[in-house]
């Protein structure tokens, strides 16, 4: 199989390689002591030797197909590894080289005495039919019938075989053209060869046809075209009719073999062994028509040479040795090329052609994950594809958590120090990955341009520490130095420094939590879950393809979305870990650094899963209460302690949570932000949470459930409380508000028999776009939403839009969304259901508005991730659906991809959707321009027209069948009095 093409430059020299080694093989071409050419390619492992030297091969094999019959150039690839087992390397050197000349003289023969030879074998083949027939009961038949017709014929008897059974028909076939094949196999003196180097030098010149004794029955095959057998007589007839002719006889023609052995992987085997290598091919080096390319690694062979001398070391004669590894080299190598590094612009372009999908971006330029992953590996090919299959490795573990700021960059991290630091690797999955934090700020504080004096401060710090907790972390951190020293010492080309920076760069872009940092570096974060029931519907599972085949279709990074991060779909389970005594005493001890190290040392188990009652009860009962009774008798600062909150939020069942707001009330509601929609909180009996607003300036107190069944709440927003009934605002219209366990506060708008349930998407940054699809969705962007909104969680259903109205039903299924209305319709109506609402805003929802809705919180190409399916999306079909028939996102709002496009307010242009940030960014509205946007896609779009940064638009007045509506509500707020 041809050789991939080269990069980095390594084709052109290809090219010359080839050039030089024909070149040697002309007649007199090479010097009168040392006719053999020696190249050597000099790189480290995974320079792209290998690769290299294919591309050789192949080119050589397509020059050899035009010499002739008479002129053979044999490439012998020889892989040294493979054969380090064997006594002396020169042996398997030979064997391989005349099984290669082997196949090169059959493959040049013409098809003449190809053909030739067949017929002969066909006749010979008839003959021996008839002879095995007769041996094998024909003689009996043919007496037989002789006898039969009167004739006195005596046919021979058959000879006894003394005592030996006769061999079948089959048999005797076989046997005799395995003996016809073999009288025309290539007979070298590499069969007869009894020492190694006795008469090495005539022998090697009867293989290369410098001798005339050699290669006899292929020149007789050539002479005579493939005539044999029955067929010497037509030959002989031919040779007579040219004596008598020419008065000459045909002599057999000369054959010259040249062999040009490609050695490859020396710096795989063992030093010694290596050398050994190269002392055999010192042999060849006279004999004219030999040629060599060496992959070399310099310090293989120096470590090769250092042990052929070792006994000078063990004399005390260090340095003293005959000769060194690059003296031994110069003597053998004639022409000696190193392999150029890779430049990082190189490596970033070489990714992006060859991942565009993971490295590139729309524009097919280096993303800034090309950038990243360039600038932490090595440059060598081999370094930058394994780190590529890595990556693609770990993102198809963790199926692409869309919380985690930054995954794939994190990812490459991870990747780069499994690689190439696996022992400091090693020690930080064995101790936590908040060390890896610890080493990035020791990088940005210059800390190891003094190694020494850092070991001297950790042991002093070693010294005065007064707990046992606390001495196991000054332990852990005393050993880092020693493990980055010897990173920093490697010959990998590996720079632990550069890589450090990264990691200080990337958590002051997105801070990471320890939590999820600890589950990146264990590449575990593919979870078992029980079997679902039948009505759940779950996104299909990434299956990883081959990597040289394909890489998986990556996980869009989009920033986030609506800050605050979305639920996991099922209630949070207690996480099973590994030393809850630890993570107890890490918190008693009030040093938050050591909490971090805790939570990332258990952050795989505490992926998406909640503290035990266990370790929640053991927290209750250490110095967590003390601590927080003293924060809040300090007016609750934004101390360590807060900080400390802030680290275990992530992980408090809600449960817990019910359990702190009881003790601690309002400072604990304003650092958990559980739930996230409570504005207030009154600690009495129970528990009260002041809801977000929805008419006017009134204040929506509703009771939460106590704490028995809190812990199948949902994360981060659910929360059970009480529904409250509104007073009807006007006639017909009412409005209760409460909030469920999985997606926390809801109000229901009841208009006559019918009702609307809306959802609060509270204020926050929004990153609008995709990196992917049209132009209008490819600039990313953030923004921020000043205020939060009620969104109705479905499409405006027939039912409901008739009956806001006041107009008669058309029939048919009411639960169908809207669909055949302009936008100048949809604003009508909306206008004339503001008026039954006094106090609120009743309005479509902005291009912005309607994104934040539909990520939840995600970053990924759905609410739900990268991949969609008619189970969770009704896309590429023929009709609509009823509105909730599909999995809702995380916030509880269904169909927000496909089923009927929904349109907006306003109409992005070019010049809107910039990268700069924005509060409250909103187009001009569709009244002035005539133009509205429709996000979400239909039924009848493709899945791509579905995403979430999708949009298309429509005009004023536009009716289409697969266009639809859903509205926000906002309370009216009173306006500020103005200063006196």
């Amino acid at each position: 199989m041809p050789a991939a093409p080269l990069s980095f430059g390594h084709a052109a020299l290809a090219q010359r390689i080839v050039a030089e080694l024909v070149a040697s093989l002309q007649p007199g071409a090479g010097s009168s002591t040392e006719p053999a050419l020696v190249v050597g390619v000099f790189g480290e492992w995974g320079a792209g030797k290998s690769r290299l030297l294919q591309t050789v091969a192949d080119a050589l094999q397509d020059r050899s197909k035009g010499e002739g019959e008479q002129a053979l150039t044999v490439v012998v690839p020889f892989n040294a590894w493979r054969y380090e087992r064997e006594e002396h390397l020169l042996v398997p050197l030979l064997r391989v080289a005349q099984q290669c000349l082997r196949k090169a003289i059959d493959d040049s023969l013409g098809t003449d005495i190809k053909r030739h030879e067949q017929l002969s074998d066909q006749l010979l083949l008839l003959g021996d039919l008839a002879q095995v027939v007769y041996q094998h009961g024909g003689r009996d038949l043919l007496q037989a019938a002789l006898t039969a017709h009167g004739a006195a014929v005596k046919l021979p008897e058959l000879k006894p075989a003394d005592g030996k059974p006769n061999p079948g028909v089959w048999e005797v076939l076989a046997s005799r053209r395995k003996l016809r094949a073999n009288a025309r196999r290539l007979d070298t003196p590499i069969n007869q060869l009894q020492s190694l180097y006795y008469d090495f030098l005539e022998n090697l010149k009867a293989v290369t046809g410098r001798n005339p004794s050699a290669l006899s029955a292929h020149r007789q095959r050539l002479l005579r075209r493939g005539a044999s057998g029955l067929t010497d007589f037509v030959y002989g007839l031919r040779a007579g009719w040219e004596w008598f002719l020419t008065g000459e006889v045909a002599a057999a023609p000369s054959v010259q073999v040249n062999l040009i052995f490609l050695v490859d992987d020396l710096d795989r085997c063992l030093p010694d062994k290596a050398v050994e290598v190269l002392e055999a091919i010192k042999l060849f080096l006279e004999v004219e028509g030999c040629a060599f390319v060496l992959a070399l690694d310099e310090e293989v062979i120096e470590r090769g040479i250092a042990h052929r001398y070792r006994d000078y070391s063990l004399q005390g004669k260090e340095g003293m040795t005959p000769i060194t590894g690059a003296e031994y080299l110069e003597k053998l190598v004639h022409l000696p090329v190193r392999l150029p590094r890779p430049t990082g612009a190189a490596a970033r372009e070489f990714m992006a052609g060859k991942w565009p999908a993971w490295f590139a971006d729309p524009a097919g330029q280096p993303n800034d994950l090309a950038v990243l992953v360039a600038a932490i590996t090595p440059g060598v090919p081999r370094k930058l594809y394994r780190m590529a299959a890595l990556l693609a490795l770990a993102e198809s573990l963790g199926e692409g958590d869309a919380r985690t700021p930054n995954r794939r960059e994190w990812l490459a991290i991870v990747c780069a120090l499994q690689l190439f630091a696996p022992a400091l690797y090693r020690f930080l999955r064995l101790h936590g990955a908040q060390y890896l934090l610890t080493l990035a700020t020791w990088r940005g504080d210059a800390l190891f341009r003094d190694l020494a004096g850092l070991r001297q401060a950790l042991q002093a710090q070693t010294r005065g520490v007064d707990s046992p907790v606390k001495l196991h972390h000054q332990l852990v951190l005393q050993r880092l130095p020693d493990l980055c020293e010897a990173v920093m010492h490697n010959r990998s080309g590996f720079d632990l420094l550069e890589l450090l920076a990264r990691v200080g760069g990337l958590h002051a872009k997105a801070e990471l939590t320890v939590t999820a940092l600890g589950a990146l570096l264990v590449f575990t974060e593919i979870e078992v879950a029980p079997e679902p029931p039948a009505t759940d519907v779950a996104p299909p599972s990434i299956t990883p393809a081959a990597f040289e085949a394909t890489l998986p279709e990556p996980k869009m990074d989009v920033p986030s979305a609506v800050v605050e991060p979305a639920p996991p779909t099922d209630a949070p389970q207690p996480a099973r870990l590994e030393n809850e005594r630890a993570l107890a005493e890490a918190v008693d001890s009030g040093e938050l650094e050591l909490v971090r190290v805790a939570l990332s040392r258990e952050g795989a188990a505490l992926r998406n899963k909640v503290f035990p009652k266990t370790l929640w009860d053991l927290l209750r009962a250490g110095r967590l209460t003390a601590q927080l009774q003293d924060w809040i008798a300090r007016e609750a600062p934004a101390d360590a302690t807060q900080f400390l909150l802030q680290e275990l939020r992530p992980h408090l069942s809600q449960a817990a949570v019910y359990d702190l707001l009881m003790g601690f009330g309002r400072p604990v509601l304003q650092v958990l932000k559980r739930p996230p929609w409570a504005h207030d909180v009154r600690v009495g009996d129970g528990l009260t949470f002041l809801a977000p607003p929805l008419i006017g300036d009134d204040s929506l107190w509703l009771d939460s459930m106590q704490s028995h069944g809190a812990e199948q709440w949902h994360i981060p927003r659910g929360w059970a409380c009480a529904s409250r009934r509104l007073e009807d605002l006007t006639q017909g219209v009412g409005i209760a508000v409460g909030s469920d366990e999985q997606y926390g506060v809801y109000a229901k708008l009841q208009v006559g028999g019918f009702q609307q349930r809306l959802r609060w998407v509270p204020q926050g940054k929004l990153a609008m776009g995709s990196p992917n699809g049209h132009p209008e969705e490819r600039q990313l962007r953030t923004v921020s939403l000043m205020r939060g909104f009620w969104i109705a969680d479905t499409a405006c259903t027939l039912d409901f839009w008739h009956q806001a109205t006041g107009s008669a039903s058309a029939g048919g299924d009411g639960r169908r969304p809207v669909t055949g209305v302009s936008a100048e319709m949809v604003e009508h109506w909306l206008a004339q259901l503001q008026q039954r609402l006094p106090g609120c805003e009743v309005r479509l929802p902005s291009e912005a508005e309607w994104e934040a809705a539909c990520r939840a919180g995600t970053r990924t190409l759905y609410a739900f991730g990268d991949e969609a399916n008619s189970l969770l999306v009704n896309a590429e079909n023929d009709a609509v659906v009823p509105v909730a028939s599909l999995p809702p996102n995380a916030w509880g709002l269904y169909e927000m991809h496909g089923n009927v496009a929904e349109i907006c307010r306003d109409w992005l242009d070019a010049n809107e959707r910039t990268s700069e940030a924005w509060m409250n960014p909103e187009g001009l509205p569709g009244a002035a321009t005539g133009l509205y946007a429709v996000r979400g896609g239909s039924f009848r779009s493709s899945f791509v027209q579905a995403r979430s940064a999708a949009v298309a638009r429509i005009t004023r007045d536009e009716r289409r069948d697969d266009v639809g509506f859903r509205f926000i509500v906002r309370a009216i707020q009173a306006p500020e009095a103005e200063p006196a």
